[in-house]
């Protein structure tokens, strides 16, 4: 039962928290070439940051066309979220 307006934000917050995780769930299984640490990783991490989470993975680790993941994750500052979630 929703009795205050917090109660509304965190339905919606856990319901994009789940849609979020599904995402990257499905993008890492089916297009990364990560380890399947990392993959777990990335779900786990998005299953407890939501939408935040989502944003890190698509910033840091998805890659934008295929065979470009390397290139992609150069930068130093994504080998740190990496490193992070690994």
């Amino acid at each position: 039962m929703f009795v205050q307006p917090v109660d509304y934000f965190l339905a919606v917050w856990f319901v994009l928290a789940g849609l979020s995780t599904a995402y990257v769930a499905w993008d890492q299984f089916r297009n990364n070439p990560e380890p399947v640490v990392m993959k777990w990783g990335f779900i786990l991490v998005t299953l407890y940051m939501g939408p935040l989470g989502l944003l890190i993975y698509v910033l840091a680790d998805k890659e934008p066309r295929p065979g470009e993941h390397e290139a992609f994750t150069k930068p130093l500052w994504k080998q740190g979220v990496g490193s992070t979630i690994h």
